[in-house]
């Protein structure tokens, strides 16, 4: 086995060891590198074995989504169904409503979609 003295010699300043310990070190170092993911972790206890597995999650579990009911604007829908009614007495052939913020509609062979946005006051 082919010693390098530099990393002898970092160990035996950091470790505050033995030229002997050092070596030990570097030769336990290298039979654990050789190992594989089964055999490093086989000696451990049922509670390192969760330990481990906890720290390693990644977060790719799957969230499972929250069914959130939407809420209506009665403003939009009111304002819609007038535009609505505006447009059916010009001849415009409206489609049912999406939302009560999206209308789709016919007029002189062309499509129309108009969508009413709502913006949130100003920040004071």
């Amino acid at each position: 086995m082919k010693v390098d003295e530099k990393r002898v010699a970092k160990l035996m300043k950091s470790l505050s060891c033995t030229r002997e310990e050092a070596l030990a070190v570097i030769a336990e170092d290298e039979e654990i590198d050789g190992m594989s993911m089964k055999e490093l972790h086989a000696d451990e206890t049922p509670e390192q074995k969760k330990a481990r597995k906890e720290a390693t999650k990644t977060g790719t579990r799957k969230r499972t989504e929250v069914k959130r009911e939407r809420k209506v604007d009665e403003t939009k829908k009111h304002l819609l169904d007038a535009f609505r009614i505006y447009l059916e007495g010009s001849g415009a052939v409206v489609e049912p409503l999406k939302t009560e913020a999206e209308m789709n509609f016919k007029f002189e062979g062309a499509d129309y979609t108009v969508k009413l946005i709502k913006h949130r006051p100003p920040k004071t």
